[in-house]
């Protein structure tokens, strides 16, 4: 009973102390409750002094502004207003910067962009300063100028072809061209040693100089494979020791002419190439070349002070007969063929043909003869053009004249022993490579001929007419 009685009583005060505690913690709640109201009430009071009334703020309203008794909604909506005002100043500000943003964006854009009179400018600027040669009414057009005054001397590219290891040609041949100012890529010359039997198109003679002319004629296959492969409209090759007039984009400015004029190219659409459209083979450089029997059609270029004199007219074959001619008149024709192989040009289709009739083919005779053969034979319909004198020669250096040739040596006996103190060119009056000290400082005007007592002097300017002659046949 008694540790019962104990338990009740342990129980009862526990109960008293957790009432206690709660009314505790009642109390201390609201105390701090009130004191909340007490800071909210102090706040108003404190916004209350601070405000400003709305007659502080002027008003376009007299009545608002003497009537402090506006509600306060009035006041707060007036103090907007002048808040509105300088957003709505500075919004026009940003539309006006935007918009001088976009005329400046304007301007850019048309002083990037050249106005139809600019373009016309430019155009003009890159239209050729002359008009070149005419025949008659014919003349070159602009596009075609423009053509031939480029880095390839209007064709498509220009190749050189170069023995490996002979540095010293290869050397010469570049300093030539960027006096003339124009480029080459290099295709490499073939030894005839390394073309095997099997890839002949025939049975070469034996005897000395076999390999040179299997070499050579493989490289001039390369060309033409060259042409093809790269889908090139014409090409021009020219051999590594060729030489040429310090007049020769000139020179080839009349060829252009010539050539368009023996082709009877319409003036539209203008031709493809400054040359015109339709021809095979052009020959520039050679050491024989015979107009086609039976075609009379002849461009004389007279007047030409680059004319070879009569007398130094150096070649290994029939030429055209020139009697009839001034000594300072060139002539361009339809060729039967030429030999030497110093420069000549030739076409897609061309290309096509050569590798054709000259590799396909059975053929076992140097090159050379072969593209002689093409243009004189008509069933093969191999359109070739020749020029004479001759527009490119072939040039001697200074030293042994066993170094001359890449395909066998050019003298026989005691002259293959000699060595030459100067060097010279045949066929070319201004020589490029003899006047190569001048023309690197630009002096172009001071270059001199090979044979200055035999050089006459031309004060007239050259003049080109188509015609037709009747001259004999000339022998291969």
């Amino acid at each position: 009973m008694l540790g019962r009685g104990i338990g009740d009583a342990r129980r009862k005060i526990i109960l008293l102390a957790i009432v206690a505690c709660f009314l505790i913690f009642s109390f201390a709640a609201f105390k701090k409750h009130e004191q909340i109201g007490d800071m909210i009430d102090t706040k108003a009071h404190a916004w209350s002094d601070s405000y400003t009334p709305e007659s502080s703020y002027p008003s376009e309203d007299p009545a608002v502004d003497s009537n402090p008794s506006q509600p306060l909604g009035t006041g707060i909506a007036k103090a907007k207003k002048p808040l509105k005002e300088k957003v709505e100043k500075v919004e026009e500000e940003v539309v006006e910067v935007e918009g001088q943003k976009e005329a400046a964006k304007e301007k850019i854009a048309a002083a990037e962009t050249p106005t139809h009179s600019e373009e016309a400018k430019k155009e003009t600027s890159q239209k050729p300063t002359d008009a070149g040669p005419h025949i008659g009414e014919r003349s070159l057009s602009d596009s075609s100028l423009q053509g031939l005054r480029n880095e390839t001397l209007g064709f498509e590219q220009i190749y050189v072809l170069n023995m490996a290891g002979r540095t010293d040609k290869l050397d010469a041949m570049r300093l030539a061209s960027s006096v003339t100012g124009f480029n080459f890529k290099v295709m490499p010359g073939v030894s005839g040693a390394d073309v095997p039997a099997k890839a002949l198109s025939g049975v070469f003679e034996e005897g000395q100089g076999k390999n040179g002319v299997i070499g050579c004629w493989r490289g001039h296959m390369n060309f033409a494979h060259e042409v093809i492969n790269k889908r090139l409209s014409s090409a021009l090759v020219m051999e590594d020791d060729a030489d040429w007039d310090v007049d020769f984009r000139a020179q080839l400015e009349r060829v252009a002419l010539g050539s368009q004029a023996l082709l009877d190219t319409p003036k539209s659409p203008q031709p493809l190439s400054p040359y015109g459209d339709g021809w095979d083979l052009i020959w520039l450089g050679h050491c024989a070349s015979q107009p086609k029997d039976g075609d009379s059609r002849r461009v004389l270029m007279k007047n030409d002070a680059t004319t070879t004199p009569p007398k130094h007219r150096v070649n290994f074959g029939g030429v055209p007969d020139m009697e009839m001619y001034e000594n300072t008149t060139r002539v361009m024709y339809f060729s039967k063929g030429s030999t030497c192989t110093y420069a000549y040009a030739i076409s897609f289709h061309g290309a096509q043909k050569i590798l054709k009739w000259l590799s396909m083919d059975i053929y076992n005779k140097p090159v050379d003869f072969g593209l002689h053969d093409m243009c004189s034979d008509a069933k093969r319909g191999f359109k070739c053009i020749g020029v004479f004198p001759q527009i490119v020669g072939d040039h001697k250096p200074p030293g042994g004249a066993t170094k001359d040739s890449d395909i066998g040596t050019s003298e026989k006996g005691d002259e293959a022993s000699k060595t030459r103190t100067k060097g010279f060119s045949y066929n070319i009056v201004k020589s490029t490579r003899l006047n190569i000290d001048l023309l690197i400082d630009g002096h172009r005007e001071a270059a001199t001929s090979q044979w200055p007592d035999d050089t006459p002097e031309v004060h007239a300017p050259v003049e080109m007419e188509l015609r037709q002659d009747e001259l004999p046949n000339t022998p291969d």
